[in-house]
């Protein structure tokens, strides 16, 4: 895809009822946007448009006062840069948006 950027989305929510169901919709959410990593991280290439529209979807799901997500923005030297043990290079692959 052009005009896309890489971006490394991470997750910590608290072991909570509520925020395990919040986990769950969080996960379901990414999984539209990119590629799920690890326990808790996804890969996501993404153009400015579908950045903040996904920006804007954790904005209403989550709860900042206990929960943390963190976006790190990379760009394509960044990834061409990326050392991988055990798994692939990130690649761009299709974002299906819910």
């Amino acid at each position: 895809m052009k005009d896309t950027l890489f971006y490394l989305v991470i997750y910590d929510l608290p072991d909570s009822e509520g925020a395990n169901k919040r986990r769950k919709r969080l996960h379901k959410l990414l999984s539209g946007y990119g590629k799920w990593t690890q326990y808790s991280v996804f890969e996501c290439f993404l153009t400015a448009v579908q950045f903040v529209k996904l920006q804007q979807q954790i904005e209403k799901l989550i709860r900042p006062v206990e929960d943390a997500v963190r976006i790190y923005v990379l760009d394509a030297g960044s990834v061409r840069r990326t050392i991988t043990y055990g798994s692939e290079q990130p690649r761009e692959e299709r974002t299906i948006v819910y």
